[in-house]
């Protein structure tokens, strides 16, 4: 830790007199004349990390102009939480040297906001009153967003070492605020990766952001993608990048150091523990899981988690397909929608890549998106290379390096490139409060029969994560014939097939599916809107046509020609509304008095609910 002449975050140092308290003029700093460095007292670097939070509090003033209130506040509550020895805003400024040091400095911050000013606290919490300026909006955004973390950590949801995106997110903020074009991303790391959600698919490409301007927005960077040629990167590049440093448990003893237990940021742990020898593995299975050491102790918490999987018959096989594309998951016997399909516990789960690398400004500023991705791809294979050669049991090693690699030649590697190819974004949702924003980017999982799935736009399967078994479940969407191959998707159910084509590149091939052969502008436009078009219907359903007198059976003409169109593109699916036609005929049969058709539509309705609280139930 660099040694400097002020107290460190969190310390406490006893004062015979308070802080000077600074004044500011009639929104100055919102017009760029002066800056919060100028109303701040000579002896700022003297001041506790609670000094300077309450000095900067007071910058508050009822009486003053609109921007002073909303200034004073978003620039008390962040001020001394992004530097630490420096006066905010100048050049010299040195942002919170660890995750720890900047928990530490939230729960400080917080206590001063609870504590203080009403008004101050109001903003703080409820972002109220600097929406309307361009500059203050992205500080007043970030202030609210600070905020929630600091709620998070003191409620026990996040801990220190989970903390480490959001810290490096604020190193980012070193230009004057008012005097930057900078847009500031609250709580980043420096990479995000899109999260595809259970009904979406897989969480197959990743994304980097940045805050360098762009005309339109974020900076976007996408890790590369087919035939690669390398760039020259410089000489100097590990001041450029510094990965997170993983730490075996299960098999081997944390670090000890000063007597003391050093808790490491990243762990590669088992789910079970890791058994001893082979007559004590678990009869499910054991995955791999990359996460901190506060989640892996929340989750065990539990008691009796990870539970026994649920028995089901066997009801596919992984063998070559017919059309030479490789492996696939083919039924052995009818599979009626509804079905578990498959449930397994994954190979590995593992953090996104955007918790593993964090990028200095410095990169931010200075490298290329194209050498940004190259250097995402090169510094995560080290990582996923540990679980996979040191933690995992060599027939697990086996299974999971033969699975398929798309990436074969964009400079991934041939571990990374298995888990792009494979992986599946996932949510611990409720089961366990706060895992999902681990890292700032939740989890993917690799599965070890779910990764042979195929893919269609028009899915045979939806997959979910259970984490009170700590296993990935597949489901029947719609009913699958004896020796049919079975599909899941990799892509965006409600995108259009440019859209759907283009999210495929990865992988190599180009969709064939009857979705995609019989597109037409009509059925991309049926994708976009189906959802929200049967929510509309069935809103009118209970709230406009159940009052009307006058209501007849022609009101459904739209609505059961939209059904079959739906049925015909294979979106007889929960996530584009499909199942909301049951209550929506119900509904309107029983008004109209059409006694048969609404005990029909009854029966349809009950069985569909009945299937998806059974699912919900089934993962409880």
């Amino acid at each position: 830790m660099e040694t400097t002449p002020g107290p460190q975050p969190g310390s406490s140092q006893p004062r015979g007199l308070r802080p000077t308290t600074p004044t500011l003029d009639n929104g100055s700093i919102l017009t760029g004349n002066e800056t919060v460095e100028d109303a701040l007292p000579k002896d700022w670097e003297t001041f506790s990390i609670t000094e300077r939070i309450r000095s900067l509090i007071e910058l508050y003033d009822p009486e003053g102009p609109k921007a002073n209130v909303k200034h004073a506040a978003i620039f008390a509550s962040l001020a001394a939480v992004l530097y630490r020895n420096s006066v905010p805003g100048s050049k010299v400024g040195k942002p919170l040297e660890s995750p720890h040091d900047f928990g530490i400095m939230l729960q400080e911050w917080k206590k001063c906001i609870d504590d203080g000013n009403e008004e101050v606290a109001k903003i703080a919490t409820s972002g109220t009153g600097f929406q309307d300026d361009g500059c203050s909006g992205v500080w007043g955004s970030t202030l609210v967003a600070t905020y929630q973390l600091a709620r998070s950590l003191a409620a026990g949801m996040l801990s220190a070492s989970t903390l480490r995106g959001a810290h490096v997110g604020f190193g980012w903020v070193e230009q004057r605020p008012g005097h930057s074009d900078r847009r500031f991303q609250g709580g980043g790391s420096g990479a995000e990766v899109t999260h595809v959600s259970q009904l979406t698919g897989k969480a197959k490409e990743k994304v980097a952001k940045s805050p360098r301007d762009t005309k339109n927005g974020p900076r976007l960077i996408k890790l590369p993608v087919g035939n690669v040629k390398p760039e020259e990167l410089p000489d100097d590049i590990d001041n450029y990048i510094q990965p997170m440093e993983i730490g075996p448990v299960d098999r081997a003893p944390l670090e000890v150091k000063d007597g003391k237990v050093v808790e490491p940021e990243l762990i590669a742990t088992y789910i079970p523990t890791c058994p001893l020898d082979d007559s004590e593995r678990d009869p499910d299975g054991h995955t791999i899981w990359m996460t901190s050491p506060a989640t892996k102790a929340k989750y065990l918490r539990n008691r009796g988690w990870p539970k026994p999987l649920p028995k089901i018959p066997k009801k596919i096989v992984v063998r070559q397909t017919d059309d030479g594309t490789g492996m696939g998951v083919f039924a052995t016997r009818d599979i009626k929608r509804f079905e578990p399909v498959l449930v397994e516990r994954p190979y590995i789960i593992y953090t996104r890549q955007d918790a593993i690398n964090t990028f200095s400004t410095k990169a931010l500023e200075e490298l290329s998106d194209n050498q940004i991705g190259q250097l995402l791809v090169k510094n995560t294979e080290p990582f996923f290379r540990y679980m996979i050669d040191q933690q995992m049991r060599s027939d697990d090693r086996k299974g999971f390096m033969s699975l398929a690699n798309s990436h074969t030649n964009d400079g991934s590697g041939p571990v990374f490139g298995i888990v792009r190819t494979n992986g599946f974004g996932i949510d611990f949702g409720s089961a366990l409060p706060g895992a999902d924003k681990d890292f700032g980017s939740g989890y993917g999982a690799v599965t070890r029969i779910g990764s042979r799935f195929n893919h269609s736009c028009i899915p045979d399967v939806s997959h979910k994560f259970e984490p009170s078994t700590f296993t990935m479940r597949f489901t029947a969407v719609r009913d699958i014939k004896k020796g049919s191959q079975i599909y899941t998707t990799y892509t965006y159910p409600n995108s259009t097939k440019a859209e759907r084509q283009k999210a495929l590149i990865p992988y190599g091939f180009e969709c064939t599916c009857r979705a995609c052969v019989n597109a037409t502008p009509q059925t991309d436009k049926l994708r976009q809107v189906s959802q929200n078009l049967t929510q509309k219907w069935r809103s009118q359903a209970i709230n406009v046509w159940s009052k009307d007198p006058n209501l007849t059976e022609k009101v459904l003409i739209p609505i059961l020609e939209t059904k079959r169109r739906m049925e015909k593109e294979g979106l007889d699916t929960e996530e584009a509304g499909y199942y909301t036609f049951p209550e929506i005929l119900f509904r309107v049969y029983q008004k109209v008095g059409n006694r048969a058709k609404m005990e029909e539509a009854k029966s349809e309705l009950l069985r569909v609910a009945k299937a998806l609280a059974q699912l919900q139930e089934w993962g409880c």
